[in-house]
């Protein structure tokens, strides 16, 4: 230890030397060292070129200089600190021992027989006790277990649980044992076995404390209850089972009695039936989920597409007013118009213009065609074309202008609609907003009050 001690004092003034020596008088301070790999390193950085660059260096250098002369500094100041200290007392050969009751301590101790070293770790029991620590420990451990012994009884008197017999007291320096004067009613565990007791019976109880040189005997009595007066004849039942189950281990297979203690034992079968019985509210249930959210989703694709022809109605008649002004034919004009909206509007149509292509009357399949569509805006246009087509394109033009101004007001009305129907929808976080605000604007009052 002594060397060791005088080399952590040495060596780091042997270094500060080096470092000095180095920074002064050798290669490193005409740049032949690590300055190069340096200068690259901050050049790259921070783009220094020049003087600029060799400053930044130098500076560079000298901070990790400052840095590792400090910290050769401490390692001086700790190897000085080791060589001045006295020596520790394991040296001396004093090892404490661990007060009563607590732990072994463990230390490693190291033996030589003149040609060879071996370490070994050696464990150091606690102190004994005294006379005086063993009786106050003995009276104290007493006084514990005449409250502690007896666990959820109702007491000493009316015994109906087992006992509890710790094997240590409170503070683990004294070990314990038990014995009764009744091993068949009371066990050396504590177990209370009252089932052939007729009347109660009283028990005594011996616990012997010792510390491993001294022996203290303690007396306690109980009063064991018997069973039948607090267990029923189904408790009876169920305990005796349990017993010849307990006793049947080593077979392979447990042979139920037809009867324990005048009591009918039998054994239920699970039943297909039965089960299938219990299961048939729970899959009725679930059924009748899966179809409502079905209707549900299907309701919801029906309202979607409403909305969708409701929304594009105005521009498909404004577009099918401005194609047949522009001299477009009619089912020409009807294709066109459509692509307003190519999910459910182009297909209907498409379909129609088949059919009249196929040879079928023109306006029946328009007026089929608004019934088709379902909503009362393309119904009275369609049947407003079944009508005036026959006529010639100027007639049904002047309606179709009229068509236009009616589905432009109904635009209208269905935009205000939906605005109104937004701020509805926007109602209530608006007032959770404001009920926020308030709560924050309230809290340092109520908190300070």
């Amino acid at each position: 230890m002594r060397v060791v001690a005088i080399l952590l004092v040495l060596l780091p003034m042997i270094a500060v030397y080096v470092i000095r020596f180095r920074r002064h008088h050798s290669k490193y301070k005409d740049g032949t060292w690590v300055v190069p790999r340096i200068a690259g390193r901050l050049q790259k950085l921070e783009v220094l070129y020049g003087r600029s660059l060799e400053d930044a260096t130098e500076q560079y250098i000298e901070q990790r200089l400052r840095v590792l002369l400090v910290g050769l500094g401490l390692l001086w100041i700790l190897g000085l600190g080791v060589l001045l200290l006295p020596e520790g007392e394991k040296e001396s050969g004093q090892i404490p021992r661990p007060a009563a009751g607590e732990d072994a301590a463990g230390i490693t101790v190291q033996l030589t027989d003149g040609e060879q070293s071996t370490e070994v770790e050696l464990s150091v029991s606690s102190r004994n006790l005294t006379e005086e620590e063993f009786a106050a420990a003995a009276d104290a451990a007493v006084e514990s277990l005449e409250k502690e012994i007896f666990g959820g009884n109702r007491s000493s008197d009316y015994v109906t649980e087992d006992l509890i017999f710790p094997d240590t007291d409170r503070t683990g320096r004294l070990r314990i044992s038990w014995d009764t004067d009744a091993l068949t009613v009371i066990g050396r565990t504590g177990t209370v076995r009252r089932e052939e007791l007729e009347t109660p019976e009283v028990v005594e109880i011996t616990a012997e404390l010792t510390d491993g040189i001294r022996t203290r005997k303690a007396g306690f009595t109980a009063t064991v209850i018997p069973g039948r007066d607090t267990e029923t004849v189904i408790e009876q039942a169920v305990r005796h089972l349990s017993e010849l189950e307990e006793a049947g281990r080593d077979e392979s297979v447990f042979q139920l009695p037809e009867e324990v203690d005048g009591v009918s034992v039998t054994a239920e079968k699970s039943s297909t039936k039965e089960m299938i019985c219990k299961l048939y509210p729970i899959i009725v249930f679930f059924a009748a989920i899966c179809f409502f959210l079905r209707e549900s989703k299907e309701k919801e694709k029906l309202k979607k597409r409403e909305e969708r022809l409701q929304y594009v109605f105005y521009r498909f008649v404004k577009r099918l007013t401005l194609l047949l002004g522009a001299g477009e034919s009619l089912q020409g004009s009807l294709l066109t118009a459509a692509s307003v909206e190519a999910q459910y509007l182009t297909p209907e149509i498409q379909y129609a213009v088949n059919r009249i292509c196929t040879g079928s009357p023109e306006p029946a399949v328009y007026a089929e065609l608004g019934k088709n569509i379902g909503q009362q805006s393309y119904v009275r246009l369609f049947s407003t074309i079944s009508t005036a087509a026959p006529r010639g394109s100027s007639q049904l033009l002047v309606l179709l202008e009229q068509e236009v101004k009616d589905a432009e007001a109904e635009a209208k009305e269905t935009a205000r609609r939906r605005g109104e129907q937004a701020s509805q929808k926007l109602l209530l976080p608006m007032i959770i907003l404001m009920i926020v605000v308030i709560g924050i604007v309230l809290f340092p009052a109520v908190v300070g009050m």
